[in-house]
């Protein structure tokens, strides 16, 4: 089997002396399985090298365009995992037809309670499957667009559902606000000029303050389009009764954020 292993950076490609920072970028195939590459046939693409809180919509073009560069569509994307689960929304998005998973480590993979080795072997295993789809390997295997970015712990959450792909897509960036409710949320503090689209979150019952509502006739009085997102596929409360048609349902914000900055070709 062909497998191209793409490169990113994160901690998966770095080690560590008086900090973390980026070291060699593939290393993380020297330290796998031989039963699992014996009959394994590599190619290696790199198309930069950054720690993932940098990823931006330039590096994730260059992502994209070496994924279609690829002759394969077996491929294991190395990541960091600050924005793993930014990037990995973006490709299930966008080759949910090709064979992809996305791994990250927690530390560096030298380090004996890193996780880095065991989630690249079990990208291994998954693409050496065959399945069409895209995953993120990562303490257990996830669809891509159904994680949220990791919490505290280093633990990713599988949530929501994956939704109904594009036909054909490619990146279309757009200026996104990106709203976190908290207690006493002051919406004069946002300023919508320039933003082409307005994502609030929810609370975890699918809930927001009465303010919030506010907020979003005030976004659309103005032309800019507004949506609340929630990971639930139903919003019970009364308070959400008047913006059902605004609710993003069954979708993490990370995937929202994602299928917002993605067009359909012609």
């Amino acid at each position: 089997m062909k497998i191209l292993i793409i490169s990113t950076g994160g901690t998966i490609a770095s080690k560590k002396d008086d900090n973390i920072h980026l070291d060699a970028p593939f290393k993380a195939v020297h330290f796998a399985d031989e039963n699992l590459t014996k009959n394994v046939e590599f190619s290696f693409a790199c198309p930069y090298t950054i720690l993932s809180e940098n990823m931006d919509f330039p590096h994730l073009q260059s992502l994209v365009d070496e994924i279609k560069r690829s002759e394969t569509d077996n491929i294991i994307i190395l990541h960091g995992s600050d924005t793993l689960a930014f990037t990995s929304s973006f490709i299930a998005n966008l080759f949910w037809d090709k064979n992809i998973v996305l791994t990250a480590s927690d530390k560096p993979i030298e380090d004996k309670t890193a996780n880095g080795i065991s989630n690249f072997n079990e990208a291994l295993r998954h693409i050496i499957k065959g399945e069409k789809g895209v995953y993120v390997s990562y303490d257990g295997i996830f669809p891509a667009d159904t994680i949220t970015s990791a919490d505290g712990l280093d633990k990713f959450r599988q949530t929501g559902k994956s939704q109904e792909k594009f036909k054909k897509a490619h990146l279309a960036p757009k200026n996104i606000l990106v709203i976190k409710p908290y207690i006493n949320i002051d919406y004069n503090n946002y300023n919508i000029e320039g933003v082409d689209i307005v994502l609030h979150e929810m609370y975890h019952c699918a809930t927001v303050p009465e303010s919030a509502k506010a907020f979003a006739k005030k976004c659309k009085q103005n032309g800019v389009p507004f949506y609340f997102v929630t990971p639930k596929s139903s919003a019970d409360y009364e308070t959400s009764a008047d913006i059902l048609d605004m609710i993003i349902f069954n979708s993490t914000l990370e995937n929202a954020f994602a299928r917002a900055n993605i067009k359909a070709s012609p």
